[in-house]
This record gives structure tokens, sequence and C-alpha cells, in this order.
């Protein structure tokens, strides 16, 4: 049986090594989902899912929020 915690810890970290190069120049943020929206700081925006990965409520995520800000885009857990 594949242990979900561990698969999802280790992508976690790939993704923050992979991500914390650009967000410096772009507007990644840290997110946790939350009832259908991801909270980032004291924002509650939609969210959509960039890539096939499972997360649910109470997670913390990667997120992509593009000019306008209105939803953010889940790129990571």
């Amino acid at each position: 049986m594949v242990d979900l915690r561990n698969m999802k810890q280790a992508v976690s970290n790939m993704v923050t090594s992979a991500i914390y190069v650009t967000t410096q120049n772009q507007k990644v943020k840290r997110g946790i989902v939350s009832g259908g929206n991801v909270v980032i700081g004291n924002r509650v925006l939609p969210y959509t899912a960039a890539v096939d990965i499972y997360f649910a409520d109470g997670d913390s995520v990667w997120c992509l929020i593009p000019d306008g800000g209105r939803m953010a885009v889940v790129v990571g857990v």
C-alpha cells in the first residue's frame, strides 16, 4: 500500500525547492485549502487546480495568483 502522507511530503519538498527561486519574481504564495477556496494571508480566493494533484481541506498548497488576483491556481502541495 502506498503511504500518501510520505508521498505528499516528498512532492511538497520537491515543489518547494523548485518554486523557491521563482517566488521573488512571480506571485507564488503558500495557502491553505478551505471549503472550495484557498486562504492566502487574509485573502480568500476560489481556486482551480493547474495539475492533477490530490489535496483536501486543511492542506497547505502552492498557488499562483494571476494578474487581477481574483482566483488562485494551485500548482503544487
